[in-house]
């Protein structure tokens, strides 16, 4: 049965091709897919403004799902100053969060401590990622850090398009937590966490 189908099937085909009906038009629909009138990057266009296809947007507008908010929350910096304070409640699920962001995104190269010591770290001779654990990164306001993720800086890109508004503050807040855990006092911890401290310690 489907031997005699196949047969059947080749003679339609082959009783086709003499005489190839459709072939004009179905050419000039091809070259027509395939010459479509079109602008590349830079290119100049006459109807446009400027005289090139590349347009800045319209004033005011903003890419769609961009965060908005005050400039502290969204940008980093006020008055162009970067600001001292996490502009986000910090609470332990934030914390949570970017630990996890952190680890996906920042320790490849800053290291999961964010000391700068991975396997990717050294392979990077040129200029090996920040040791965020020490100075000048742990003088740095919570805005620098903030901004520094997302416009990127020297041989780090930006991590805008990775991580939203909150989630940047959430990596902020992180590194900020892994800087205490080397560099706070002992007088500074809690009662119970002092003690439990000077255990180790001795």
């Amino acid at each position: 049965m489907i031997r005699a189908a196949l047969v059947i099937a080749l003679a339609i085909g082959l009783g086709g091709l003499p005489g190839c009906g459709g072939c004009g038009e179905w050419d000039l629909d091809l070259e027509r897919m395939i010459e479509q009138p079109r602008y590349t990057s830079y290119q100049a266009c006459p109807t446009c403004p400027g005289g090139t296809i590349m347009m800045m947007p319209p004033s005011g507008t903003v890419p769609r799902g961009e965060r908005l908010g005050p400039a502290p929350l969204v940008h980093g910096q006020k008055a162009e100053a970067y600001v001292p304070r996490i502009p986000i409640e910090v609470t332990r699920a934030v914390l949570e969060r970017g630990r996890n962001r952190f680890d996906i995104f920042c320790a490849a190269c800053h290291g999961r401590l964010g000391n700068g010591v991975s396997q990717v770290a050294e392979n990077m001779t040129l200029r090996r990622p920040a040791d965020l654990l020490s100075a000048p990164y742990t003088t740095y306001p919570p805005g620098r850090i903030f901004t520094t993720i997302t416009q990127g800086f020297g041989l780090m890109r930006s991590y805008a398009g990775e991580l939203p508004v909150d989630d940047r503050w959430a990596v902020v807040a992180y590194v900020q937590a892994l800087q205490l855990t080397q560099h706070v006092e002992l007088d500074a911890l809690p009662a119970q966490t002092r003690s439990e401290a000077s255990r180790w310690l001795r």
